[in-house]
């Protein structure tokens, strides 16, 4: 089975002094497609499986934007974060077809939110006590706003006359009596105008229209944390070795370009190397980081640092913190949590999938099947720092981020 992603202590106002190690998902058995039914599980390829049943994300979200097609799931994985009110799942979807590679709008990524039962509970409990302060304290003042306290001019002579105070007091009520009556009549009037708009259906019957939903059979994913100890095999100073990977970071970190002499570790020394013309040093370190544990399919550190499958080029060249732009609802700043990686096609059948879709005419031209299905070095989501929640607590929200794929250069 597989293991959710943790992300425990990850606390909002912790402050770390080291970044949390990086999670690696590796497969971890085949998928009954009788069972794949649970939305609290990683894995790779399988159906979506939503949060709430029948509260899907809308259509638009699962089709191909060049082509228009629908997209198969490549991952759905079950990482809720520390402190959150909120169960949370991330979808990524990609089109398997070659021709929409290397274009915008062939993969897609999707946040998923669903309220958690225990917490909205405890959540409106906490509500309804503040709510009680708050009316105590309005009460505490209104009394401090009477002239003479609780004792009244009036009883002095025993008159029943109401006192100015009662008087403004009871002017007060019967001036917010008058302002519930006119609310009252008013919210009764807008009900009773209000009529069914066929035309902007709600989520949920947004969710209960036919969405196409094609698949690839699904592989349960086994997460667990980088291990570094595997360099000691290979003959390599571990403890170089970290240094190393240290300062990449910070240079991926401050800036992706390549303004600083690098090199590679080979034995027990850190050696400058000169690769050939035209070889790119990051994806020799891609290689190289990878080769270690080859059969990772995704790489899991929130708030972390990529590992890029080759150097950042053009409008790309910038801090890596800010490759993730803004967040299209709140507007805050995204922050890197995951990335699919290459083992993921060798896993899924893409190309034998591809090749069934293809027309007989196609067929005839004897297409090589290296050429169809999807392709891709390595797959970047990016996702709003606040994991903002944009509909009602109780709602289950959808909310599409940012993808960044790297491909195999040419």
């Amino acid at each position: 089975m597989s293991k959710p992603i943790s992300n425990k202590g990850k606390g909002k106002n912790k402050k770390k002094a080291t970044p949390d190690p990086v999670l690696l998902g590796f497969p971890d058995g085949s998928i009954d497609p009788e069972q794949d039914s649970d939305a609290y599980s990683t894995k790779i390829g399988g159906v979506p499986v939503w949060l709430q049943s029948g509260f899907a994300p809308p259509a638009e979200y699962l089709k191909c934007g060049i082509c228009r097609q629908s997209m198969y799931l490549l991952f759905q994985g079950y990482v809720p974060l520390a402190n959150s009110i909120y169960h949370r799942v991330i979808y990524v979807w990609a089109c398997n077809r070659r021709l929409c590679m290397r274009k915008e709008g062939s993969f897609t990524v999707v946040r998923s939110h669903l309220v958690d039962p225990e917490y909205l509970a405890a959540h409106r409990k906490k509500e309804e006590e503040k709510r009680k302060k708050e009316q105590l304290k309005l009460e505490q003042q209104k009394k401090a706003a009477q002239p003479f306290g609780a004792f009244q001019l009036g009883d002095l002579w025993g008159s029943n006359t109401p006192s100015f105070s009662q008087a403004a007091s009871n002017a007060i009520t019967t001036s917010e009596h008058d302002d519930k009556s006119t609310d009252t009549d008013t919210l009764t009037t807008t009900l009773e105008k209000m009529t069914l708009d066929t035309q902007s259906p709600s989520l949920q019957e947004q969710s209960q229209q036919e969405i196409p939903i094609v698949s690839f059979p699904g592989e349960y994913l086994w997460i667990t944390e980088e291990d570094l100890n595997n360099y000691d095999a290979m003959g390599i100073d571990m403890e170089r070795y970290r240094e190393y990977i240290d300062m990449q970071n910070t240079l991926l970190e401050a800036s992706s370009e390549d303004t600083t002499e690098e090199g590679t570790w080979g034995g027990e020394a850190y050696e400058k190397q000169q690769l050939p013309r035209g070889v790119d040093k990051q994806f020799k370190k891609f290689a190289e980081r990878v080769q270690l544990q080859p059969n990772q399919c995704v790489r899991y550190q929130w708030g972390g640092i990529p590992l890029l499958y080759h150097q950042l080029q053009g409008h790309q060249q910038q801090s890596i913190r800010s490759l993730g732009g803004n967040c299209s609802q709140c507007g805050s700043s995204r922050t890197f949590e995951l990335q699919l990686m290459p083992n993921i096609l060798s896993l899924l059948p893409t190309s034998e999938y591809a090749s069934a879709e293809l027309s007989e005419n196609n067929k005839k031209k004897d297409v090589n099947s290296w050429d169809i299905g999807m392709e891709f070095g390595t797959i970047l989501v990016f996702v709003c720092e606040k994991d903002c929640h944009p509909v009602d607590i109780e709602q289950p929200s959808y909310v599409k981020e940012h993808v960044l794929v790297q491909f195999e250069q040419d």
